[in-house]
């Protein structure tokens, strides 16, 4: 009876409470509330800021002294954890803990690179890394990771992305990045599958994108640090609520549709696409190597994301994509265990990755939005949110062995690779950039379901290839190498 006349009392007080929230903006409690499922949406409405906890029946709020005191009028139990006139000093004890730092299971970028240095010198034929940009506000160096059986050298293989902390404040997915590259590495020659993996792919990781932003968040400066830290008004102080651009609003695939135009905003896509050398030095790695399929690790949800709901309209590639997502979302148990990740279809018009690497590369990005209620976990629940999806990577890995079409363009005469388009007519539509084979090998990569499937095979100065009838099994990748006929030679 008591929860029902608290949310009727709470919707009455909703004016008082708003009134509240416009006289005096900036919280000097944080107290910790017990609630049911029922509770969230009237405090939600009353612009309670809420920070969820590991337990749905309790959550913190930071709140002006107006606000703590109406809340106890109404009947709602609350705890004073704290009380400072440091807004962020509250946002620190309830997503740190009472040590009010982050916790030392989460690595630094540091950390990270001093790990990866110390894999080179251990496992010198099986992982590398590289520069491939740095921060648009502090010139960090952006860092990716390959691991292959024949790491210095560009193999004609089938290769695989996993990224992470692309918003600085979500860092389980740059722990479970981490736990791969160990896990992969340790298990070389130990595990069969794991083996194979090696043997046969690159398997690339940016455990961190947004180096700036997560040096923000890992170096207890603010934990809800989402963007990256350009400095939007150059006053030369950083951090500001005005400054920074969310990265994943920053990409040129529908960016005016997505995110907020408002600097102010955690979704702030920033003045143009691509303003960010963070996203620039994302795009040219992703469209140099040429990636048959990506991981990119946010939180929160227990969700997967992936393309698209384009206005009622699915993906090209939907029957295979639905078929690798729903693949993914049963190999990832929830924090409770009781349940699965659940598969949802993006939008299309968003500039973030999933939408930019599958419509402009042919990648096929799936998101995966980890862990529950919040993005800093205490250790024990950071390490079942990383077990969990391991199983979720080892799945995804195992997709690299097709069905799908792969082969070899190279020109009739000289033998030399070529860029070609690989078109499907049938599914392809003008949504999508032509798919192109590589430069290096002349060698393309297409997922797709068991069927039939019509070609062309086309180069600018050379005839075109069309093909019809093409076969696709239901095991491993169908080769189909393809000569061009340059027109010069008729």
């Amino acid at each position: 009876m008591r929860k029902y006349i608290s949310i009727s009392l709470i919707l009455i007080c909703l004016p008082y409470l708003v009134y509240s929230q416009n006289h005096q903006t900036t919280p000097t409690q944080l107290i910790q509330l017990h609630l049911t499922a029922n509770d969230y949406k009237p405090l939600r409405e009353a612009k309670i800021k809420l920070i969820p906890g590991f337990d749905d029946s309790l959550c913190y709020a930071a709140v002006t002294e107006i606000e703590a005191a109406l809340l106890k009028e109404r009947g709602y139990k609350f705890e004073l954890i704290m009380a400072s006139a440091q807004k962020t000093d509250l946002y620190k004890r309830a997503l740190y803990g009472e040590s009010m730092k982050l916790d030392p299971v989460y690595h630094t970028y540091e950390e990270i690179i001093s790990e990866i240095n110390s894999y080179e010198k251990k496992y010198p034929n099986l992982i590398s890394k590289k520069i491939i940009g740095r921060t648009s506000q502090e010139k960090r160096d952006i860092y990716a990771l390959k691991i292959s059986d024949n790491v210095q050298r560009k193999e004609d293989e089938p290769s695989i992305l996993f990224t992470a902390a692309i918003h600085s404040d979500e860092l389980p997915g740059v722990e479970i990045c981490m736990t791969l590259i160990n896990n992969l590495l340790e298990n070389y020659n130990k595990d069969p599958k794991i083996t194979d993996w090696v043997n046969n792919y690159e398997i690339w990781f940016v455990p961190v994108l947004n180096v700036d932003g997560h040096h923000v968040v890992t170096s207890n400066i603010n934990p809800r640090w989402r963007k990256n830290t350009r400095d939007n008004n150059n006053n030369g102080i950083l951090y500001e609520k005005s400054d920074g651009i969310d990265l994943n609003r920053n990409f040129d695939y529908n960016w005016a549709h997505g995110g907020s135009s408002d600097s102010t905003s955690a979704r702030y896509r920033g003045e143009m696409p691509f303003s960010e050398s963070e996203c620039t030095a994302f795009a040219k790695f992703a469209a140099e190597q040429k990636f048959v399929l990506s991981i990119t690790y946010h939180s929160q949800g227990e969700v997967i994301f992936y393309p698209w709901d384009w206005e009622g309209i699915k993906a090209p590639d939907n029957a295979v994509l639905t078929k690798i997502a729903n693949g993914l979302g049963k190999n990832i148990r929830t924090i409770k265990g009781d349940t699965t990740y659940v598969p949802h279809y993006g939008a299309a018009k968003v500039g973030q990755t999933y939408s930019w690497l599958y419509g402009k590369i042919g990648t096929f990005d799936f998101v995966i939005e980890t862990g529950k209620n919040r993005h800093i976990f205490p250790p024990d629940i950071l390490q079942n949110i990383v077990n969990n999806n391991l199983q979720g990577a080892f799945y995804i890995l195992d997709c690299l062995k097709g069905p799908g079409l792969t082969g070899l363009v190279t020109d009739a005469k000289t033998g030399k690779p070529l860029e070609a388009e690989i078109r499907l007519p049938d599914i392809d539509t003008q949504v999508l950039t032509n798919r192109t084979s590589s430069k290096t090998f002349g060698r393309f990569y297409r997922l797709l379901t068991p069927g039939s499937y019509r070609m062309i095979i086309s180069k600018q100065g050379y005839k075109p290839v069309i093909l019809d009838n093409v076969s696709v099994n239901d095991k491993n990748w169908t080769t189909l190498n393809i000569q061009l006929e340059s027109v010069k030679n008729k």
